[in-house]
């Protein structure tokens, strides 16, 4: 069972992990989400994510500056990973910055990944790079 889960924070676009994100703070559970700094997405802890995020680096809502707690990716069980379109292996297409897919080749093998998305977002196949990472899971909504 996931103790420690790192959920992006959603865009109007994408599934809503606003709720979900509460729920699991309800049920004990450590939520991070990630912050940009640099050219790399940081995991931060959230203990309240409607006072501590604001919107940062592209819009993107992430922990202000004064409420980041730093938590090591050997901590983190699973990562709920965004995207534009998922396909039935576990590839996604992103924004094209490059953020997720350099994240994920960081985690440690023990990470479980799980792509959301809405039914429409999911594709028997997408074109890939070299350098994408795929998802072990995708559930769509």
């Amino acid at each position: 069972m996931a103790k420690t889960v790192m959920s992006f924070v959603s865009l109007p676009y994408e599934v809503d992990t606003w709720p979900l994100m509460q729920q699991m703070l309800e049920e004990g559970k450590r939520v991070v989400v990630p912050r940009v700094q640099k050219n790399e997405l940081l995991v931060s802890e959230v203990r309240d994510p409607e006072r501590e995020l604001a919107p940062g680096a592209f819009r993107v809502w992430e922990p202000t500056p004064q409420a980041v707690r730093p938590i090591g990716l050997e901590h983190v069980d699973v990562v709920l990973v965004p995207g534009l379109a998922f396909d039935r292996r576990g590839h996604r297409l992103g924004h094209g910055r490059g953020y997720f897919d350099r994240f994920l080749s960081r985690l440690p093998a023990t990470t479980r990944t799980v792509g959301l998305c809405f039914d429409f977002q999911l594709l028997d196949r997408l074109p890939t790079s070299p350098h994408d990472q795929t998802v072990q899971t995708v559930l769509a909504a």
